[in-house]
């Protein structure tokens, strides 16, 4: 699926902004077209964005899971968040928003208090958790239920399925080979340039680099224990990724995890529970033959399946 990344000309024209804050980048083929690409892209986030933002108070999760129908696009984000909790074993778990929220991944740092004591007791900035989980919230075919206490947080998934929509109706809707990425999460659909997308896939400046060639139709996520919001406590360094049986980051094994899939939802979640897994990390994705990339602590490498050692520059 992935080969080592060529530079070279290509009449590929892009454009970037910001969107929860991560970099969002849309590349076409085919330059007249860019304007248009954007537009349309800009217009799913922001769909994507009232519909299923956590940390928006208006958006339509904010008010829903009474058993409430809510909207399709709505009901599919949730529907794909729960699945990859299912697919995962929970090891990318939807229903950790409470706790991120306790963790300061909150504009109301401290503010919110949920009702249900035997959830979460709250003193100053100390919170003690029943955990939550995913199997506890249901979603039948529109109507959503979610438990008192439980807030859910659909950021991993939500913007991983974002990108592949996105890829999807511009190539459908321009006919043009596209790139679209938001953060680690990246996704193509339609022809692609000769030689492949060229990705840079690294996570920081100090961090080990690959250049690989994606082609069309193909996807890559990048997962990262540091490349993310955090917050520093007294304790210790918390992070997006939450353990959902402690409250807390798990303990760090791999720097980053990057899996190549043929959707970024896939990849995503992959790449995430990858990073949750730790050291039986390896021999998952061994057993999934997933094309894969691991970062450990000490910037070592390790690759999977059919990703190509030699695009490390």
């Amino acid at each position: 699926m992935l080969t080592p990344g060529a530079a070279g000309k290509s009449t590929v024209a892009s454009s970037e902004w910001t969107m929860w804050d991560e970099p969002v980048r849309v590349a076409v083929t085919d330059p007249a077209t860019l304007d248009r690409a954007a537009e349309l892209v800009g217009g799913e986030l922001a769909a994507i964005d009232v519909a299923a933002s956590r940390l928006r108070p208006d958006s339509e999760l904010a008010a829903a899971g009474d058993g409430g129908e809510v909207s399709p696009l709505l009901a599919e984000l949730v529907a794909v968040a729960l699945a990859a909790a299912r697919e995962t074993e929970g090891d990318v778990d939807p229903t950790v928003g409470a706790m991120l929220s306790s963790l300061g991944n909150d504009p109301d740092f401290g503010g919110q208090v949920a009702s249900e004591p035997t959830r979460h007791v709250q003193v100053g900035q100390l919170a003690v958790y029943r955990p939550p989980t995913w199997e506890e919230v249901r979603l039948d075919e529109q109507r959503l239920t979610i438990p008192e206490g439980v807030t859910l947080d659909l950021s991993v998934t939500m913007r991983a399925r974002a990108v592949d929509r996105c890829a999807s109706l511009l190539a459908a809707s321009l006919d043009v080979g596209v790139l679209v990425a938001i953060g680690g999460d990246v996704a193509t659909a339609g022809p692609a340039p000769r030689t492949g997308w060229p990705l840079v896939v690294r996570d920081g400046p100090v961090d080990p680099a690959a250049l690989v060639g994606l082609p069309g139709g193909a996807a890559v996520s990048t997962a990262s224990n540091h490349h993310r919001r955090h917050w520093d406590t007294s304790e210790e360094l918390l992070r997006q990724i939450v353990d959902p049986e402690t409250g807390h980051a798990p303990r760090e094994v791999w720097r980053t995890a990057s899996v190549s899939a043929f959707s970024a939802l896939r990849a995503a979640v992959v790449a995430n529970a990858s990073l949750a897994r730790g050291v039986l990390a390896p021999s998952w994705l061994q057993a999934l033959s997933a094309p894969a990339r691991l970062v450990g602590r000490d910037r070592s490498l390790r690759f999977f399946g059919t990703w190509p050692s030699q695009a490390e520059t």
